[in-house]
């Protein structure tokens, strides 16, 4: 089996250790513009027709979302010693994750937790060296995905690589800009955003705005900006920015009293709907959202006594049930018709991307603070395949 392959079956393993994890993009990921209408009611919704508008009138602020595994955090803390370590290990209450300055340390400090990821410690020992040497002199610790864990061969001119075995595969003009970047690399890491060095969380990353900020490409690792290598020329479908606007005019109010009145914690209300909808998207079926939510929250786990009252709270709030549903179709719809453009300018680019199916299209994008995915594309099949 090799090192691929291994990555593959790690990743499995963990996906079915708690499917949800999956399905809820939890603590630390961007927001898809219209689950900010579930997330933040009225304000979001403004948030996120802002940030669209703001994403076509600025183009050279997109970036690409690159599809990578795993993803990986590494750098250095006020203590100046490296260390690479996933999300959790990142965020770890005691700090004990953070402590971890060598790939012996790194399998024990599984070790003490009672985990095995054999296949990932290759993976951690391979390109510790190259990681180490890019960061030297920084301060603060880089977030970025994992694109390539073996030297790419010359294929007709191309560079192909998958590291998602359920996402996007990966062609590469060998004379392009960033394939001249990764010619005779032993693996390649895509960096989207820096963590201060004494920051509390993974909230605290910030957009590296498609720089490598200052690291240097001078090891046998590349690191992979991400910058679109083609700069789109983007424009905003106005009837579509209208009904967006004319949703939330309509339906804000009673969305907002939906989610501030509910009877469970905010967070922990709003993800009925955020699982609710990736469920339908890997059912293939958007359409006539409201159709199937209730018998979906009936079928939660939770008390009796909790699924009655929220039961009875969606029964007053049905208004805001519906206008929420309604008014994440108008930002869907706006958001696609950004994604389609943007897919449109990548076809040009050196860096191209399929899907199982052959669609050539990116996993997303990334511009102010959100995320630009082709849900019923890339999300459905990556969300399928992990299930």
């Amino acid at each position: 089996m090799n090192l691929s392959e291994s990555l593959a079956l790690l990743k499995s393993r963990l996906d079915n250790i708690d499917q949800e994890v999956v399905v809820t993009e939890g603590k630390g990921h961007l927001d898809h513009p219209e689950d900010l209408v579930f997330l933040e009611d009225e304000s979001g919704v403004r948030r996120a027709i802002d940030a669209m508008v703001a994403t076509v009138n600025n183009p050279n602020t997109v970036t690409i979302k690159w599809d990578g595994y795993p993803a990986l955090i590494f750098g250095r803390g006020p203590d100046g010693k490296f260390s690479i370590m996933d999300k959790h290990m990142f965020n770890k209450k005691d700090g004990s994750g953070r402590k971890v300055y060598s790939p012996q340390e790194f399998v024990a400090y599984d070790n003490a937790r009672g985990v095995n990821r054999g296949e990932l410690y290759d993976l951690i020992n391979t390109i510790w060296p190259g990681l180490e040497k890019a960061d030297r002199g920084s301060n603060g610790f880089y977030w970025g995905d994992l694109l390539f864990s073996n030297p790419l061969n010359d294929s007709n001119g191309l560079y192909k690589f998958k590291a998602n075995p359920n996402g996007i595969a990966y062609t590469v003009d060998t004379g392009s800009e960033v394939g001249k970047l990764i010619a005779g690399k032993n693996a390649g890491i895509a960096v989207h955003q820096i963590i201060p060095a004494n920051a509390e969380s993974t909230d605290d990353a910030v957009t590296l705005n498609g720089t490598i900020g200052n690291l240097q490409n001078n090891s046998d690792v590349a690191i992979v900006p991400s910058k679109m290598p083609v700069a789109p020329k983007l424009k905003v479908n106005n009837q579509l920015k209208t009904e967006a606007e004319q949703a939330l005019s309509k339906y804000g109010n009673l969305v907002a009293d939906l989610m501030n009145t509910a009877p469970q914690a905010r967070n922990t209300f709003n993800q009925l709907f955020t699982v609710y909808i990736n469920k339908r998207i890997v059912s293939g079926n958007l359409s006539h959202l409201i159709d199937g939510f209730i018998d979906f929250v009936q079928s939660r786990p939770m008390s009796d006594k909790m699924k009655a009252k929220i039961l009875e709270h969606l029964e007053v709030n049905k208004e805001g049930v519906v206008g929420a549903f309604k008014i994440w179709v108008a930002l869907y719809n706006l958001k696609m018709d950004v994604v389609k453009q943007l897919d449109k300018a990548a076809e040009s680019s050196p860096v191209k991307g399929y899907l199982q199916d052959g669609t050539q299209t990116q996993e997303g994008f990334v511009a102010n603070g959100l995320k630009f995915v082709d849900r019923m594309g890339f999300s459905r099949q990556n969300l399928a395949g992990t299930r």
